[in-house]
């Protein structure tokens, strides 16, 4: 039985070394990605994560399993860092405001990670299912902290008017306007307040 017990042992302890050297190469990975906003090349991973480029591809099959592993890892980060509380009782224009500071932290957060995890969802179906799930969180949250405000608007208009502010506060739109129109992160975030504000002020008056 000791020994039993003993073997045990050394398979766990194997395994959370196994477990400890996958987390560093998904780490690393995520690092540079965000260091230099571009893809990697494994040896700079392996280096990162002090191993080998072999030990890399011994814990992952290929590199799209490599990248959906940061991705995992940046969204439980994601999820730490900017855990959503409840605002929905603030008066709508703090409610919009506090909105567009949360999402424009948020984007600019996720931006390096987001734009590799996009150049390969086309390819990749379980990048794309995780992105898509994402998109779907975002959209959630929308109709959530403003569900007082869209029940004023048209009851057929709803639908419409949630698409608007979902497309107005997403993640690509905020990218076309840091990268392509070349606004800062404040320039940026009142364009989106905004264009929330003036969706919402366009929902009620159709409504009236």
């Amino acid at each position: 039985m000791l020994e039993r017990a003993g073997d045990l042992s050394v398979v766990d302890g194997r395994r959370i070394r196994s477990q400890r050297s996958r987390s560093a190469v998904a780490r690393a990975l995520l690092d540079l990605v965000r260091e230099t906003r571009q893809m990697p090349t494994m040896d700079a991973v392996a280096d990162r994560a002090n191993v080998s480029r072999r030990s890399v591809f011994r814990h992952f099959a290929d590199t799209n399993e490599l990248i959906v592993a940061a991705t995992q890892l940046q969204r439980d980060e994601v999820f730490a860092r900017f855990h959503s509380r409840d605002i929905s009782s603030l008066p709508e224009p703090e409610l919009i405001t506090a909105v567009a500071q949360r999402l424009g932290r948020l984007w600019e957060y996720i931006s390096p990670v987001r734009d590799v995890a996009r150049s390969m969802r086309a390819q990749n179906p379980v990048i794309d299912r995780m992105l898509r799930e994402d998109e779907g969180t975002h959209r959630n949250y929308l109709n959530t902290v403003f569900s007082t405000s869209l029940s004023l608007a048209a009851e057929a208009d709803r639908e419409l008017f949630l698409r608007s502010m979902v497309l107005a506060s997403s993640w690509p739109t905020w990218i076309g306007m840091r990268r392509d129109q070349q606004l800062t992160v404040v320039e940026a975030r009142r364009v989106m307040e905004h264009t929330l504000r003036s969706l919402l002020l366009a929902a009620r008056t159709q409504a009236g």
